[in-house]
């Protein structure tokens, strides 16, 4: 198995854990609401990757990516800071 499998394994059985309990607690629709999106998202990013990739332009590529991650970034530290 490699690396992107181990990850999507891992993903997987951690959202099927998530739908699995969302009958149990209360905002259990927007859990499947939030799986839902994370799957579109994941699906568009490597959408986004495979378009990037055969363009063949790395510059734009990194730049366009890195804009993507800064934006993971600031909405990550925004969750770490409580606010």
């Amino acid at each position: 198995m490699d690396n992107s499998e181990l990850l999507n394994s891992i993903h997987r059985r951690m959202m099927n854990e998530l739908l699995n309990h969302s009958n149990e607690k209360p905002g259990g629709q927007k859990l499947k609401e939030i799986v839902t999106i994370d799957q579109n998202l994941r699906k568009g990013i490597a959408d986004l990757y495979v378009q990037l990739s055969e363009l063949g332009d790395k510059e734009m590529a990194i730049n366009i990516l890195s804009d993507h991650v800064a934006i993971m970034v600031e909405m990550i530290v925004h969750f770490k800071s409580g606010k």
